[in-house]
């Protein structure tokens, strides 16, 4: 009974400090403290945007990261969009696209764009682009996504065809979420290294200056195909620390960041100059239970009892103050392949029992969990609530801290431990999702079982869409019942922007300053 007395003492004092802590309740926002040039607002030209880290690189088709997919989409652009709100794809460079059959897509390009330096875009630039992703020596992470691709065909300047080895029904999803053009001529005479640190695309924005963990700045792109940008210098600025991002927004320094920890938000909204911007995500977030690490939890048993033993509605009432939405797949709810599936209900009998069953006692487990630091709402102080619950039933878990580009090392390293806190988006269609976090290959995955993989990969060829969702409708109940993840919540962005800076959240959560204006 004393244990019993203790655990919930403790459990009360995380849920207030975790509620109430140093790291994310930021400075007094009173009148006294904001910054009170509303008046001057009118005659900007410039925005300066907060990030949680550095790109990887600037070099397109090569990072698959947020942080660096985010700034440089802003200088290079896609073939396919999507629709801000919907998360629908729509023409960019690419006017129309036609599956001609299985193995053939055909796009036509737009005519009339110059990349930054003049060059023009056509459909050389188009097959340069993805013979980047293609060649093993330029190491693209996005390179898994490809495979089946055999040859990239120009049929004239302005239309080219993508042939592959297999069926491949995703080239739609892949071509907008992972291909940016490149100018070729520039690429092949500065080189791969040059061009990762002073880019050309045909984007609205044009490089001017990177400094390493400092700032990347970017002035606008006049002769810019869709128009002259209202805003024209930009600066995505690094700022690791939620504290810091928050001071320097209330103080007048920086115009916008996302991923504003809930319990910080009635202060921003109480600041004259701020407010509040919010949508539904379509990034989801998980704690991979991860078998490629050698202990417990390659036990599937054991997998099971952790699902038992974590409260998600717990996590999202208490740390997010409801700003989530619950998973108990691997698939969020917006996702074209969505399945209802039956998650684990919070059951800690059921979790000691699995346990026992798979020859531990609960005070046996010591685990690890990893979890980055202001990368996602509440992310470190969720993992140190996730460790409190599986307390309760006599688990010990270390949680460490990570910088947000080792956390992304240590996991395509695979020298993660047991669990580890990531989140995944644009998450629109089951295959982006699926067959790059529970296959062995892929850079992000915490989770492989050769029999799952041989269902994703039936299922990815399936043209057909009554057979395609059936598909990945029985892998999500699959990985599900291999307890693969504990599945958490569909993230809803809130972003901190200034009070006369007319910004729209999208879907997709890029930012993409030509849609901006003061």
């Amino acid at each position: 009974m004393r244990k019993q007395a203790y655990t919930f003492i403790f459990m009360i004092f995380l849920i207030v400090t975790t509620a109430c802590s140093p790291e994310t309740a930021g400075t007094d926002t009173s009148d006294k403290k904001s910054n009170n040039k509303g008046a001057e607002q009118a005659n900007k030209t410039d925005v300066t945007i907060a990030i949680e880290a550095d790109a990887g690189t600037l070099l397109a088709n090569t990072d698959v990261n947020y942080t660096t997919d985010v700034q440089i989409r802003n200088i290079y652009d896609p073939l396919i969009d999507r629709d801000p709100k919907t998360g629908e794809v729509i023409p960019a460079l690419a006017t129309e696209w036609e599956n001609i059959d299985e193995h053939t897509w055909e796009f036509t390009l737009k005519e009339g764009v110059s990349f930054h330096n003049g060059a023009p875009f056509n459909a050389e630039a188009v097959k340069f682009s993805i013979d980047f992703i293609l060649d093993e020596a330029n190491n693209s992470f996005y390179r898994s996504r490809w495979v089946d691709v055999q040859e990239v065909k120009v049929i004239d300047d302005y239309k080219v065809q993508i042939m592959t080895s297999a069926p491949f029904p995703s080239m739609v999803q892949r071509v907008a979420e992972d291909l940016l053009i490149m100018e070729p001529g520039y690429v092949k005479e500065v080189g791969l290294d040059e061009a990762a640190k002073k880019p050309i695309g045909t984007g609205a924005y044009k490089f001017k200056e990177w400094r390493r963990d400092e700032h990347l700045k970017l002035e606008a792109n006049e002769e810019y195909w869709n128009g002259k940008p209202a805003i024209k210098d930009v600066t995505f600025r690094y700022v690791p620390e939620f504290g810091s991002r928050l001071s320097s927004f209330l103080s007048g320094e920086i115009d916008l960041f996302k991923n504003v920890p809930v319990d910080s938000v009635e202060n921003i909204k109480s600041n004259q100059n701020a407010k509040i911007e919010s949508i539904g995500s379509s990034r989801v977030n998980y704690v991979a239970l991860n078998n490629f690490f050698n202990g417990p939890l390659k036990d599937k048993k054991v997998r099971q009892a952790l699902n038992y033993a974590v409260d998600v509605d717990e996590l999202l009432e208490t740390v997010l103050n409801g700003n989530g939405t619950k998973m108990t797949g691997p698939l969020a709810k917006i996702n074209l392949e969505y399945t209802e599936t039956e998650g684990y209900q919070h059951d800690p009998d059921k979790a000691i029992a699995l346990l026992k069953e798979a020859g531990y006692e609960p005070e046996d487990l010591n685990l690890t969990l990893d979890t980055p630091n202001g990368r996602y709402p509440m992310d470190t102080q969720v993992a140190q609530a996730i460790a409190a619950q599986l307390q309760r039933i006599g688990i010990k878990v270390d949680v460490e801290v990570n910088e947000w580009g080792n956390h992304l090392t240590k996991i395509r390293q695979r020298e993660m431990g047991d669990m580890f806190i990531l989140g995944w988006g644009p998450a629109f269609e089951g295959q982006s999702t699926i067959e790059n976090l529970f296959t062995e290959a892929a850079p992000y995955s915490g989770f492989y079982e050769p029999a799952v993989e041989e269902e994703i990969k039936k299922a990815i060829p399936l043209f057909d869409p009554e057979e395609r969702k059936k598909a990945f409708a029985d892998i999500q109940h699959l990985l599900v019942e291999e307890a693969a993840w504990i599945p958490l919540w569909q993230q809803a962005d809130l972003y901190a922007v200034h009070k006369d800076l007319q910004f729209h959240p999208r879907v997709d959560e890029r930012i993409q300053v030509f849609e901006m204006k003061w």
